[in-house]
């Protein structure tokens, strides 16, 4: 009853493709030195990894912080800042 009460209005993810997008190129821009840190020879295994690692950060930051959607997005609400006590 929480849960339909909390996604009331509320719309899903409409900029899942610029998260991607912002991901590959962090990626693209680390990946070398993510392969080199974690001894990685392999570029798919790394990414996996990288994901592994970071992707919930980036999701995090993007999704709950950056968004200009944040408020009304469904996916968003377990990323936002938690509200200042009054």
């Amino acid at each position: 009853m929480a849960e339909e009460k909390a996604g009331q209005g509320m719309h899903e993810c409409t900029h899942m493709q610029d998260l991607m997008k912002v991901q590959r190129e962090i990626i693209r821009r680390h990946i070398d030195e993510h392969k080199w840190f974690q001894h990685i020879a392999d570029k798919n295994e790394a990414v996996s990894d990288f994901l592994d690692k970071f992707g919930w950060i980036m999701r995090e930051l993007i999704c709950g912080h950056f968004c200009e959607d944040r408020f009304d997005c469904a996916a968003a609400q377990k990323y936002l800042p938690p509200k200042p006590d009054p």
